[in-house]
């Protein structure tokens, strides 16, 4: 087996060696040119032919990728300036904000770890914010993805960074911490099931067992609809962390102190990296739709839970805590007694509650003068897009639609016209 290993090893590297090109200085410095003169991400046909009058054809479009990839992934990275990117590997990568909240999550779970072990580490979002803290290995099975997360993972890195093109079984693994994201789509399709993710549940497991033995943690990137297996709710703290108003991972954590601790969380990272809000509960002391009561009597308030406690599934629980009732059967919209804020949902205090009637809205939009209107929905199958094109706001105020229904109730849907608390 470890013949094999050292045959894999090699081979790689040679695959690697084929890739070193993209951290050379002249290419660092014609993509570095090149974006400087591109700002808005769009490269010329003069500009491409420049290009290819100094490179071959790979490297003429993997510098036109930069300027590009580069404008895109100046909202998600910092450093998106000095950084190098594929169009999957930016597609699939955690944000900077979530990446270096993990990475501090890392650091105060386990703070005797020194090195770290980056397992499909892709084009280094997650690794990149480690190595800051850390020494650290990325590991991936594509030659290019590893140049790029080594050059991306070193920049302003006071630590030591390499990386490895071998297969994540194949890995010999002698670090503190794991993290990994598994490879969900290495058929093509975008996978939520964890019997279809690469390595296999099999691999993941036996990454598992070792934490507290020759590992002092764990951590596992996962789509945030992925259902984990019965075993793994036993032993890890399972977290949804949303950036930028979207649910964008699921992260279960395993270390000697989650045994038996049955516990998730929502959270939401704010652009530094730090937590604007968590919510956490126990397994056990998680509430049901059903527990959260039906509101009576008139509507002054609306709160929305936002989309980490919607995906982690406990919108009902946080309800609970904060004495919330619902405006409309199992829907996820709530009234509060008061109209304070609440972390972890977007409030509104109501202007005008009518019957789901387009007739009726597009009139009291035209009487209120409305032209920005944001439409919020849930139980209907109109489409935002679908519901202003039939509503023609034109005018020059702003207010939110909020429509509740639910087509498992005989109780006929309801508009309401609000402005956020």
């Amino acid at each position: 087996m470890l013949d094999i290993v050292f045959y894999l090893l090699g081979e790689h590297t040679m695959q690697m060696s084929e890739y070193q090109w993209i951290t050379s200085d002249s290419i660092l410095t014609a993509a570095s040119s090149l974006c400087a003169n591109s700002p808005d991400g769009f490269v010329s046909a003069k500009q491409l032919l420049k290009l290819r009058q100094s490179f071959p054809e790979d490297q003429s479009r993997f510098l036109a990728d930069q300027a590009k990839l580069r404008k895109q992934a100046s909202s998600r990275f910092p450093l998106a300036a000095d950084m190098l990117f594929t169009t999957k590997g930016l597609q699939q990568t955690t944000d900077a904000a979530i990446a270096k909240y993990k990475a501090e999550l890392l650091a105060r779970l386990a703070p005797q770890t020194q090195h770290v072990v980056d397992l499909c580490c892709g084009m280094g979002g997650d690794l990149q914010a480690m190595a800051h803290q850390f020494n650290v290995i990325g590991v991936d099975l594509d030659p290019l993805l590893c140049q790029v997360a080594k050059h991306n993972a070193s920049i302003q890195s006071n630590h030591s960074v390499s990386t490895q093109n071998i297969a994540a079984e194949n890995f010999d693994l002698d670090t503190d911490w794991i993290h990994i994201d598994p490879d969900r789509r290495s058929d093509g399709v975008r996978h939520t099931n964890i019997q279809a993710f690469t390595p296999s549940v099999s691999t993941l497991d036996e990454l598992i067992q070792r934490v507290g033995k020759s590992i002092h943690g764990i951590s596992i990137k996962l789509a945030p609809a992925t259902q984990v297996p019965n075993r793994w709710i036993d032993q890890c703290h399972l977290m949804w962390i949303q950036s930028r108003n979207e649910c964008r991972q699921q992260l279960a954590v395993f270390t000697p102190k989650t045994q038996n601790s049955h516990k998730r969380s929502a959270i939401s990272v704010q652009s530094d990296g730090q937590a604007a809000w968590e919510f956490h509960a126990l397994e056990h002391d998680t509430s049901e739709s059903a527990d959260i009561p039906l509101h009576q009597g008139p509507i002054d308030t609306i709160f929305e839970p936002k989309p980490a406690l919607l995906a982690a599934n406990l919108a009902p629980t946080w309800a609970a805590k904060h004495n919330l009732t619902y405006i409309h059967s199992g829907v996820s919209y709530f009234s509060a007694q008061k109209p304070n804020p609440i972390p972890g949902g977007n409030g509104y205090r109501i202007v005008q509650q009518l019957s789901f009637d387009l007739k009726q809205l597009r009139r009291w939009i035209k009487q209120h003068d409305i032209g920005r209107l944001e439409i919020k929905k849930r139980g209907i199958d109109l489409t935002p897009e679908q519901l202003r094109k039939q509503l023609k706001p034109k005018g020059k105020r702003a207010i939110t639609l909020i429509i509740a229904g639910n087509p498992r109730s005989d109780k006929q849907a309801v508009a309401y016209f609000a402005e956020s608390i």
